[in-house]
C-alpha cells in the first residue's frame, strides 16, 4: 500500500512538473513572439532547460505509470480509453525526444531551432496532451 502511494505521489509530481514546463515555456515563447523578438541567450538556455526537465518528467511519468498499471490492474489491458491514452502519450514522448534532439543539435551548431518544426511540434504536443488528459479522465471514471 505504501509503495502504491509513493508511486502515485511520484506520478502526480511528474504531471505537475511537465505541466509547469509546458505552461512556463509557452508563456515565455508567446511573449517573445508578440514582441517579434528572438529570445536572448539566457532565455534560450532557460527554454532548453525547460525542455530537458519536461523530457525527464515524461520519462518519470512513464516509469511510474507502468509500475502503477501493473500493480493496480495487472497490466495495460484496462479499457479502450486507456489504450488511446497510451498511444497519444507514446506519440507525445516521441515528439518530446525529437524536439529536444533538434534543439540540442541546433544549439550545438549555433543555429536557432527551425521555427516550422517548433511550431508544428508545439501545436501537436498541445493536441496530444489534450487527448491524453481526456482519455485518462474517461479511462479512470
Amino acid at each position: 500500500m505504501t509503495t502504491i502511494i509513493l508511486l502515485k505521489f511520484i506520478h502526480y509530481l511528474a504531471i505537475v512538473f511537465s505541466g509547469s514546463v509546458l505552461v512556463g515555456s509557452g508563456v515565455i515563447q508567446s511573449v517573445y513572439k508578440k514582441a517579434n523578438k528572438i529570445p536572448d541567450l539566457i532565455t534560450a538556455k532557460v527554454l532548453k532547460l525547460f525542455g530537458y526537465i519536461g523530457l525527464i518528467s515524461l520519462i518519470v511519468l512513464w516509469i511510474s505509470g507502468i509500475i502503477l498499471s501493473i500493480n493496480l490492474y495487472g497490466g495495460f489491458n484496462i479499457n479502450s480509453s486507456f489504450t488511446i491514452k497510451l498511444i497519444a502519450a507514446s506519440l507525445l514522448l516521441g515528439l518530446s525526444f525529437f524536439v529536444n534532439l533538434h534543439v540540442f543539435n541546433s544549439s550545438k551548431n549555433n543555429f536557432p531551432p527551425n521555427k516550422t518544426i517548433m511550431k508544428i511540434a508545439t501545436m501537436s504536443g498541445r493536441g496530444l496532451l489534450i487527448i491524453v488528459l481526456i482519455t485518462a479522465a474517461i479511462a479512470f471514471y
